[in-house]
């Protein structure tokens, strides 16, 4: 028995110049593709947009800038994505930055510009007081001719505000040493000391003041004077031994 035959339509074939441009245009999208991804990776690869920082220091555009260089870079991990307002954290947890302020100049220029803590006062071994009667403790000492400050830390605040005003008083008189436990005591850096007691320390030292210009002609006065001047009507004068 004769197979019948199956009559099947033929695909009319495609012209080739018509498979042709379609294959030309998907190799023109991989070839779009393709320069579009090279080029994120050359620009990512590159320095163009690494963040670049200029340190202003206490007013002062400054190269030397390891020592910040080093407190901000984890936080530069992400040239795409920096955060100022945690740039301005970071610097200003180091302990000799009183402020910081951080700015943005262009998309990958960054300004930070840092004040530092000028020192006033040492605090024992442990720390200084600044000129705005902050207390810091930096990772390592310097040398420093401050005078001494023994107080304790919760004090140091209104401390520091009564030491400056003292040494107002004081004039070209310097303070070597300020302490603060029930009384307050003075050592001047002609080694006399002043007991001021814990009230009305402002009108006693301006009787040490008079007091002192009447009596400083005598070198013991000067080395070893000890003016006692919690009395009512006047103070108790006597001398540290040598």
């Amino acid at each position: 028995m004769a197979k019948e035959r199956l009559n099947r339509l033929k695909e009319p074939r495609k012209p080739f110049k018509l498979v042709l441009l379609k294959f030309l245009k998907k190799l023109t999208y991989l070839f779009i593709f393709l320069l579009f991804a090279g080029l994120i990776y050359v620009i990512d690869s590159s320095d163009l947009f690494e963040p670049k920082i200029s340190w202003e220091v206490d007013g002062i555009l400054t190269i030397e800038t390891a020592q910040y260089d080093q407190l901000i870079k984890p936080l530069l991990n992400n040239k795409y994505l920096i955060d100022l307002s945690q740039l301005k954290e970071r610097v200003e947890q180091y302990p000799w930055i009183a402020r910081a302020e951080v700015s943005r100049l262009f998309w990958n220029k960054i300004r930070i510009a840092v004040v530092k803590h000028e020192i006033a006062m040492r605090w024992g071994s442990e720390g200084y007081i600044s000129t705005q009667g902050v207390l810091f403790k930096p990772n390592l000492s310097i040398d420093s001719g401050a005078p001494i400050a023994i107080v304790s830390e919760d004090q140091i605040e209104q401390f520091y505000v009564d030491f400056v005003n003292y040494q107002s008083i004081l004039g070209p008189l310097i303070i070597k040493q300020f302490e603060r436990s029930l009384i307050d005591e003075l050592t001047l850096e002609t080694n006399v000391k002043v007991i001021l007691g814990y009230q009305q320390q402002s009108e006693r030292l301006k009787i040490f003041i008079k007091a002192y210009d009447q009596l400083n002609g005598s070198s013991k006065i000067k080395k070893r004077g000890i003016f006692d001047m919690r009395y009512p009507k006047g103070f108790a004068l006597s001398y540290s031994p040598q």
